[in-house]
């Protein structure tokens, strides 16, 4: 039975690295595959376009950073929406946070927003959330965190 494939898209090479050999050594239940850019990414999409005559992508899932030199992850995930109507699951998984990236992550269907530095069991629970078919409810509950989020950068004072 074939693995799903998941897609580590950051610059980090060490990170990037660590986060591969995380998934693919986590439970053996996904394959893991490193992109260094938003561009070698695209080209990693357009390379496993059609997943052995099952009509999709054979990635299923991509781990995104935001900040990468050239096209950023946002630009990089809308370019995905656009491109890829499949349902591929997207975590931000990044160290930048804020109200606008939060706007745009949730624009775009991610099913969930990881802060560096992360716990790489969180990221294994989320996939073994989404590959169980809970997509839909990760990208409510990640909205729903992002309306809580919203309140936080709209009175700042409220937090502490």
């Amino acid at each position: 039975m074939l693995k799903p494939l998941v897609l580590v898209v950051d610059d980090e090479v060490d990170l990037n690295n660590d986060i591969v050999e995380s998934i693919n050594k986590s439970n053996k239940k996904y394959e893991a595959i490193s992109a260094y850019s938003a561009e070698e990414a695209l080209s990693s999409l357009e390379k496993h376009k059609v997943c052995f005559g099952l009509g999709r992508n054979c990635i299923r899932f991509v781990v995104l950073d935001i900040k990468m030199p050239g096209m950023n992850g946002l630009e990089l995930l809308e370019t995905l929406r656009e491109k890829y109507k499949e349902n591929i699951g997207v975590v931000m998984l990044t160290a930048w946070e804020d109200k606008e990236k939060w706007d745009k992550a949730t624009a775009g269907f991610v099913v969930n927003y990881l802060v560096k530095p992360f716990d790489p069991a969180k990221l294994i629970e989320i996939l073994d959330r989404f590959f169980e078919g809970e997509e839909e409810r990760m990208i409510v509950e990640t909205f729903e965190k992002h309306i809580e989020k919203d309140k936080k950068y709209e009175n700042p004072a409220s937090s502490s």
